[in-house]
């Protein structure tokens, strides 16, 4: 299973041996990231999508071509359905991500860049595009190494990051604040909090645990206000942590963490 992360940039000075494209069928270059890849990579995509794709290509499938001027050395072209003209059938997604890691491996990339396939002008919703891109690239079997999900946008690629942590928590040290984070509470109030919950811990995962317990209830305090932008007491939503399941999706429940969820760690501390 790949190493997946999370960037805030531009997909065309990724330097990794392969980036994705999201093209269209008639493989011909267009709008969005299709276009900003033609642009960077020069004309040389072109001249090889025309010479290897003359019919274009099939939604849900992939292909490959010269990344031109592109710091990459290949370009995986894939189509994605486009939800805004009735494509919603959701496997044409799923196979965007698994075909585009097969031909990955059929060129002997380690290291790709995608964007969110279908995310952007082809309006499929941000969510389900997060989470299918996710489940297919955590599900595949491949030799690629390291997939970086590329956003331009900050409010995509903190989504992005977000539905990481629950699918994919980085590890942490074993005498660190992040440590204490390991076991999950049986319960947690509403559905953000799960996601702050995770979201601490990677923050904290390489921290030495402190000396003393009032170190580290500041610092998690301090963390917990930082992140959610309030007073650690106070019930917040934050958009990054809406998956899309409706009620309480993207709410943390301050008290709960006054009450329950500091305590829990606090504990755990006091104990070691």
């Amino acid at each position: 299973m790949p190493v997946i992360s999370a960037v805030l940039g531009d997909l065309t000075a990724a330097d990794v041996d392969a980036v994705v494209n999201a093209a269209n069928r008639a493989m011909r270059g267009g709008g969005g990231v299709d276009g900003a890849i033609h642009r960077a990579g020069g004309p040389a995509i072109l001249r090889d999508c025309v010479a290897r794709f003359p019919d274009g290509l099939a939604t849900g499938d992939a292909g490959w071509t010269t990344a031109g001027d592109l710091p990459a050395r290949w370009v995986i072209h894939t189509v994605g359905p486009n939800w805004n003209a009735g494509q919603r059938d959701r496997s044409l997604l799923v196979s965007c991500y698994r075909r585009a890691l097969e031909v990955a491996d059929e060129v002997g990339a380690r290291t790709v860049a995608f964007p969110l396939v279908s995310g952007g002008i082809y309006g499929w919703p941000r969510a389900d595009a997060i989470a299918a891109a996710v489940e297919t690239i955590v599900a595949a079997e491949t030799n690629v190494e390291e997939v970086r999900l590329v956003a331009r946008d900050e409010a995509v690629h903190k989504q992005i990051r977000a539905t990481l942590l629950l699918r994919q928590p980085p590890p942490v040290g074993a005498d660190t604040i992040g440590s204490l984070f390991d076991r999950e509470p049986v319960q947690f109030s509403l559905r953000g909090d799960a996601y702050l919950w995770r979201d601490l811990r990677a923050q904290f995962a390489d921290t030495p645990l402190p000396e003393d317990w009032f170190t580290l209830r500041k610092l998690l305090t301090d963390a917990i206000e930082q992140t959610t932008g309030k007073p650690i007491g106070e019930q917040v939503h934050l958009p990054e942590y809406d998956p899309g399941h409706g009620m309480s999706a993207g709410a943390v429940h301050g008290p709960w963490w006054v009450h329950t969820g500091l305590p829990i760690l606090l504990d755990r501390y006091t104990a070691r």
